[in-house]
C-alpha cells in the first residue's frame, strides 16, 4: 500500500519572504533554502514568478499584454456601436415626429 504523499502549501506572504530573504544577499541562496527546507529549484521558481509579477506590474498600461491591447479595442468598438444606436434612435424619434405632422 502506498501512502498519499504530503505536500507543505505555502502562503503568498511565505513565498515572497523566501525570496526576499534570498535577494537580500546576506546570506547565500543555498542557506535560505536550507533555513525555509525547500529546493533551490522552487527557490528560483518563486524568484522568476516574482520577479516577472514586477515586470508586468511596472508596465506602461498601454503596453503590458496582448490581452491589455484587446480589451482597449473592444472598448472602442463598443463606444463607437452606441454612438451609431444613439444617432438611429435620434433619427428613428424625428422620423416618428415628421411622419405625425404629415397627418
Amino acid at each position: 500500500m502506498s501512502e498519499k504523499r504530503k505536500y507543505r502549501q505555502f502562503t503568498v506572504e511565505q513565498k515572497t519572504e523566501v525570496v526576499l530573504a534570498g535577494l537580500r544577499g546576506d546570506r547565500s541562496v543555498r542557506d535560505v533554502c536550507r533555513e525555509y527546507e525547500i529546493s533551490e529549484t522552487l527557490y528560483y521558481s518563486w524568484r522568476d514568478k516574482l520577479l516577472e509579477g514586477g515586470k508586468v506590474a511596472l508596465a506602461n498600461p498601454q503596453t503590458r499584454t496582448p490581452e491589455h491591447a484587446e480589451i482597449a479595442e473592444l472598448k472602442k468598438k463598443v463606444a463607437s456601436l452606441e454612438r451609431s444606436l444613439g444617432r438611429k434612435t435620434y433619427e428613428l424619434d424625428v422620423a416618428g415626429e415628421l411622419s405625425r405632422d404629415w397627418t
